[in-house]
């Protein structure tokens, strides 16, 4: 019989508002606090970003984000046995797929089935019915899931209260599912209030028990907030029905903070704060969460503030992008911004100053990424995450690196 994985993956711990801004066809993201002052993370704010469009197909994204291009590392490889490699395609990314290294990804999941809350059947599932994606990833023995996205306190307050809306979720997921002959799905709710704590914890035991009743085979997975400030995951309740957790370890910096820095600091230190990836891994494990059951999720976007001034750490006078790896390069390539190493983060950062007007860029690259590679292993966790991939479009180097650190050449 085959498996069927659930991937339960929450990214972000409160909510913010956000605000559209498109340069050259390319999307960049500004954050702001609205009236209640939670906090949106990029999966949230991209939906928020994205809804006024009404695009249809991939080909109309692929203009957005001047996706046309296609470059691919040449050598096929095989997923080490003892790694899992994950990773996010929004459907904002068009064919960006086209680019995809498959055999290097144990699995991929299409970005997203928004939830609708008082019915629990979708308000959008972008093009997951006629995406290429899927064959692509299947014929590469690559596991293909649908993420499942529901935003907001108040809409997963909603949702989380209605159980026929939880059952009509299910069944719109089987028949879905069945219908790409994919291998599970992704849910990614976004700004639980505590207040819905139990019944948050509730509605994961009971679909983890629906889809298992349905095919023992099925997995079910939940993924953890970078910092969980507000006690939302209740492991001791859920973990006999998780069969692995994602750890979305970024936006630790970000529009909320009043400083610039690193997106996804290793490390915590006296200079960036307590949270760090590292703090975050070592908490869940107490928790109760086995290594050998966990993935970190890791950033292929950077964060660009005006800064007082050049300083590191510099206070932030405004937040002004989440920027994709490939943009990052390009801003790179016009030789603007001066890069340097950040070690005590090991995180890469940029600065640029004009006209009094200072500039930083905070970033994870190829180095950057190989020191957390390398810790990850060293923990024997279960292996990593993309957020996103397509973000790397028009370049290779990221893909070479994941070869490097968790696969063996055919």
């Amino acid at each position: 019989m085959k498996k069927v994985f659930v991937i339960l993956l929450l990214a972000g711990v409160s909510i913010v508002s956000c605000d559209k801004k498109v340069k050259d066809k390319r999307i960049t993201v500004s954050v702001i606090k609205d009236s209640i002052n939670e906090y949106i993370g990029p999966n949230y704010s991209h939906h928020k970003q994205l809804s006024d469009y009404k695009f249809t197909t991939e080909k109309q994204w692929d203009s957005l984000n001047r996706v046309d291009n296609h470059l691919k590392s040449k050598p096929k490889y095989t997923i080490h046995n003892n790694y899992k490699t994950f990773g996010w395609h929004i459907f904002s990314r068009g064919s960006a797929y086209k680019s995809y290294n498959f055999s290097l990804l144990w699995g991929v999941s299409y970005f997203s089935y928004i939830v609708n809350a008082k019915t629990g059947n979708y308000d959008n599932i972008h093009q997951w019915k006629t995406t290429a994606l899927v064959d692509s990833a299947k014929a590469n023995n690559c596991k293909v899931f649908l993420t499942i996205s529901s935003f907001g306190a108040k809409k997963n307050a909603v949702f989380l209260r209605n159980p026929k809306a939880h059952k009509t979720l299910a069944d719109s997921l089987l028949a879905l599912l069945d219908f790409r002959k994919a291998d599970g799905i992704n849910i990614d709710f976004e700004g639980v209030s505590p207040k819905n704590k139990n019944e948050f914890s509730d509605f994961i035991v009971k679909l983890s028990d629906r889809l298992h009743r349905k095919n023992p085979n099925y997995q079910v997975s939940l993924a953890l907030y970078a910092v969980d400030y507000h006690n939302i995951f209740d492991i001791k309740k859920i973990n006999s029905s998780i069969d692995f957790y994602t750890l979305m370890a970024y936006d630790y910096y970000g529009g909320f903070s009043k400083h610039a820095g690193p997106v996804s600091p290793l490390k915590g230190s006296k200079t960036w704060g307590a949270h760090s990836i590292e703090t975050s891994v070592d908490y869940y494990l107490k928790e109760g969460v086995a290594p050998d059951k966990l993935i970190v999720g890791l950033p292929y976007y950077g964060d660009k503030w005006r800064t007082e001034n050049s300083s590191i750490p510099s206070k932030a006078e405004k937040f002004l992008s989440h920027d994709t790896y490939s943009d990052i390069q390009e801003l790179i390539s016009l030789n603007n911004y001066e890069i340097n190493f950040d070690t005590i983060s090991s995180t890469k950062y940029g600065l640029y100053e004009e006209n009094g007007i200072v500039r930083q860029l905070w970033f994870d690259d190829s180095l950057s990424l190989s020191y957390k590679y390398d810790w990850i292993k060293k923990k024997k966790l279960s292996g990593v995450g993309i957020w996103a991939l397509g973000y790397d479009h028009g370049e290779t180097e990221l893909w070479e690196l994941l070869a490097n650190k968790f696969s063996k050449k055919e």
